[in-house]
């Protein structure tokens, strides 16, 4: 089994405006057009078998009409991922609603969220997600949309691994998109997932076998996030590692399908 634990895709009525907005924010094309129908070609094209959809609220109020949403897609090809806004007020309320419905995780994206992911006020959020056995996903480095300071750097995700070892934490795009020289500082051998959506470009091949093979490749998440990247490209990029076919196996499926309980 193929997992892609880290793609996007908007109701077919926001997709246009949404796919609009987001290319032209960061500066770069889109390889699909954003919608369900969209992600799941793709993946039939690149032979992906499951892929995990990464839904956020930028806005507090959004929360609750995403989450809903996101349960409402999910099929056997697509795993939704929920939403909780850091400013919504009854998000306790939410976190059990999302468990009880059996999402498997929460996305973070602090930059769009305005929250800068070490802030200790965020931790009674995370106590709540992880006390309901829930997987943390957070946007990681630079956002091509977004001037610096970034707000998830991975000297921050350090402190969130080190202050809840009970949590089951995904730090995307390798942990941190262009502050690799910190990930391999601050990251390698902690516990802590990395996913690898839209890194290979940037690191390169060699260098990323070696952050793989210091980190260990069992908690390493295959990644393309779709619909920024092709998905078939970013599997061909994955299996041209210089790792063992172990790993690869394992990065592509096998370390997902633990994670996500399958």
């Amino acid at each position: 089994m193929v997992i892609d634990f880290h793609t996007h895709l908007f109701k077919d009525e926001l997709a246009p405006k949404a796919i609009g907005i987001l290319t032209a924010a960061a500066g770069i094309p889109n390889y699909t057009n954003g919608t369900r129908a969209g992600l799941l070609a793709s993946m039939q094209h690149a032979g992906i078998d499951l892929s995990v959809c990464q839904h956020i609220a930028t806005r507090a109020e959004q929360t609750q009409t995403i989450n809903r949403w996101a349960i409402e897609m999910q099929s056997p090809q697509l795993i939704s991922f929920g939403t909780i806004h850091p400013d919504f007020v009854d998000w306790e309320a939410e976190i059990d609603f999302l468990a009880a419905a059996g999402i498997k995780g929460i996305k973070f994206h602090p930059d769009y969220q305005n929250f800068t992911v070490d802030d200790t006020k965020m931790y009674s959020l995370y106590e709540k997600i992880f006390s309901k056995d829930l997987i943390v996903l957070f946007h990681a480095g630079v956002d091509l949309a977004f001037a610096p300071p970034h707000a998830c750097l991975p000297k921050y995700l350090q402190d969130i691994a080190r202050d809840f070892p009970q949590g089951n934490i995904v730090a995307a795009h390798m942990g941190g998109y262009r502050h690799w020289d910190d990930v391999e500082e601050y990251l390698i051998g902690k516990r802590i997932y990395l996913d690898t959506s839209y890194s290979f470009e940037e690191l390169g091949n060699a260098r990323m076998s070696r952050i793989i093979a210091r980190h260990g490749a069992e908690h390493i998440l295959f990644a393309s996030d779709s619909p920024w990247k092709p998905q078939d490209g970013a599997l061909e990029e994955i299996q041209s590692l210089q790792l063992s076919s172990k790993e690869i196996d394992d990065i592509l499926g096998e370390n997902a399908k633990k994670l996500l309980k399958l």
